[in-house]
């Protein structure tokens, strides 16, 4: 199967003793804790988090927020690799919480959350004056194992049960490998690429946050047929 690109081109104990002792005022506020939870909306349903691509392995969210943009409230469910596009410092907020202030992230910093385990609803607000721009690659099921090895000197970002992850950076005509059987490559920065497998060859421009899916039994020669230096995240599942 050839590559696929984006449009940039291709888990209570109950104790009846001790629960009529709480007082008046908090046993009347119970009922709202269901009442808040049902105020967040799934992640697919937040207008920002754009659903670009998704199959039995994957959901990838495009995901910008203009300067003063404060999200919805809205889920997440599923182990995701996030992979910040551009920066800008942000206020996040989880659900029943008080607000957080972070600064911008580097471009191209890249971390995994464990959603699956760990749930979470929040909202998150741009209080910069540059856009913010993140990818975000939810993990949903695996290709079921990792023959062969990745590229040597390719710094490995992340390591765990459901995905190894990568940096890639290439000059101009430099090539490397994208191993088998699943991933996703994820741009970082703008740039012509190639790609050549028993599937067949191709080409793609990407824009930042731009994506290239690959599902087959053997590696990926991934080149950079750009003038620049092309940035981007590789996201091997396990």
């Amino acid at each position: 199967m050839s590559p696929v690109r984006n449009g940039g081109h291709p888990a209570i104990r109950k104790n009846d003793d001790v629960t009529p002792r709480l007082p008046a005022l908090i046993l009347g506020l119970l009922p709202i804790v269901p009442a808040l939870a049902q105020d967040a909306v799934p992640i697919e349903q937040e207008p920002r988090h754009r659903l670009v691509f998704q199959n039995e392995h994957i959901r990838y969210f495009d995901v910008e927020l203009e300067p003063g943009y404060r999200s919805l409230y809205h889920w997440h469910r599923n182990d995701g690799v996030f992979v910040n596009i551009a920066s800008s410092p942000t206020v996040a907020q989880d659900l029943g919480k008080e607000p957080v202030s972070r600064p911008g992230r580097a471009v191209g910093e890249t971390y995994f959350i464990g959603y699956g385990t760990k749930p979470k609803a929040h909202r998150v607000a741009n209080a910069g004056t540059t856009p913010y721009h993140v990818a975000d690659a939810e993990i949903l099921r695996g290709c079921g194992g990792l023959p062969g090895g990745d590229a040597a000197g390719r710094e490995v970002l992340v390591d765990n049960e459901r995905a190894v992850v990568t940096r890639v950076m290439l000059q101009p005509g430099e090539s490397t490998e994208l191993g088998a059987p699943c991933g996703v490559l994820v741009a970082v920065s703008a740039g012509s690429v190639s790609t050549e497998s028993a599937a067949g060859e191709s080409r793609a421009d990407l824009a930042p946050a731009g994506y290239l899916w690959r599902q087959q039994d053997t590696p990926v020669k991934l080149t950079n047929a750009g003038s620049g230096v092309f940035h981007a995240i590789d996201v091997r599942l396990k």
